[in-house]
């Protein structure tokens, strides 16, 4: 039975001298990824769905899902996972976030030949990655559209984004708002080809708008086949049910509760009772999900998860240059961002963390600044 739930992050910031204050960010998000799925290899949907999981490519028109297979019905989801929900970060209506109000990059860029490569055997080196033209910006991101027009014939990509942004309540049919919609739309736009891409999504209504939207930004004649993964729902680096993860982090005393936990894991290790070691566990999500798959999909593929999922991939990727400190910074991945997992023809791997939007990062603190400023202007 799938459990709807709201977190509230709310941490205390200490405000320099020059404000001479004390005030209290808070920031609401929620839990709608699931827990405790495996991958299944098998063909039959049905037979996955006797494991308790499964890979299922499914027809897209609007937002009514069908399954392949007339058995499966995406209405039946959460009987397929066993229960548990996952965190989809910190956001909500008392944001007010627009994809032109988010914090844009500063202009000073970095050199692509600080992007991650890795060898066929998860060992990582730097030849290929100086041979394109990608510049990432001062959190750490590159533009989608300037990794794709940098791919080389002979390489496959798979573009790992969070979804567009969505409706604030929580649940597996949350849809995107008109925002999100045209965000995903945008961003199609920036990467318009005659290429035929695949999209893989969580099966979440808001992950299969975003790849639809994508398709339609693209110019593409008919919507996509959408390909569920269940692997990517949220959960994969979790060892304790999503459920649990706020409470652990409040008997921890941290005031920015599963947000400010999962950002220490993966930044400085730790809290192994709670989460799996993230080097080890990207590795294998990479080795298992990412290349045995990848001769079923083709050349370019759209990957569209959550948070709690695409946040430590990323994390791993730049090896750790991504600004996604939100125990430090108050910094999280926004909407359309991610990494992008390159794969070279002699199976080399490099890394690129990605931004579909003007930032590869929501700025909390900005924006709670930002409002503060405007209440002082509109005090008498």
């Amino acid at each position: 039975m799938m459990i709807k739930s709201m977190l509230c992050i709310s941490r205390t910031l200490l405000m320099t001298a020059a404000f001479g204050i004390s005030v209290n960010l808070v920031a609401c998000g929620d839990s709608d990824s699931v827990s405790n799925v495996q991958s299944c290899d098998s063909d039959s949907a049905l037979d996955c769905l006797s494991n308790g999981s499964a890979e299922v490519a499914i027809s897209s028109e609007s937002s009514n899902i069908e399954s392949s297979s007339s058995d499966l019905e995406l209405s039946c989801s959460g009987c397929w996972f066993g229960g548990s929900l996952a965190q989809d970060s910190p956001e909500g209506t008392s944001l007010g976030l627009e994809s032109a109000s988010l914090p844009v990059s500063s202009a000073t860029e970095i050199s692509s030949s600080s992007a991650t490569e890795q060898s066929s055997s998860s060992e990582r080196s730097s030849s290929s990655a100086k041979a394109h033209s990608i510049t990432l910006d001062q959190d750490g991101f590159a533009t989608v559209a300037d990794v794709y027009n940098s791919l080389l014939p002979e390489e496959k990509a798979v573009f790992i984004i969070r979804h567009s942004e969505r409706e604030d309540a929580v649940a597996m049919e949350t849809e995107l708002t008109a925002n999100g919609v045209k965000m995903a739309q945008d961003l199609g736009k920036s990467i318009k080809s005659d290429e035929e891409f695949s999209y893989i999504t969580s099966g979440f209504v808001r992950t299969n708008e975003t790849a639809n939207n994508i398709s339609i930004g693209r110019g593409e004649a008919n919507l996509p086949k959408l390909i569920t993964n269940y692997d990517i729902t949220g959960n994969w680096f979790l060892k304790i049910s999503a459920d649990s993860l706020a409470k652990h982090a409040n008997s921890l005393g941290l005031k920015g509760s599963s947000v400010e936990l999962m950002a220490r894991w993966a930044y400085e290790g730790g809290y192994q009772d709670v989460f799996y070691e993230l080097e080890s566990r990207a590795g294998e999500f990479v080795q298992n999900v990412i290349l045995k798959k990848l001769p079923k999909w083709n050349r370019v593929s759209i990957m569209v998860s959550h948070d709690i999922f695409v946040m430590p991939l990323t994390v791993f990727g730049s090896q750790q240059r991504v600004a996604l400190k939100y125990h430090k910074d108050y910094h999280w991945i926004n909407y359309i961002a991610g990494i992008a997992v390159i794969v070279g023809a002699d199976n080399s791997i490099r890394y690129v963390p990605i931004k579909g939007a003007d930032s590869g990062v929501i700025d909390y603190l900005a924006i709670f600044m930002a409002g503060l400023s405007q209440s002082s202007a509109k005090a008498p």
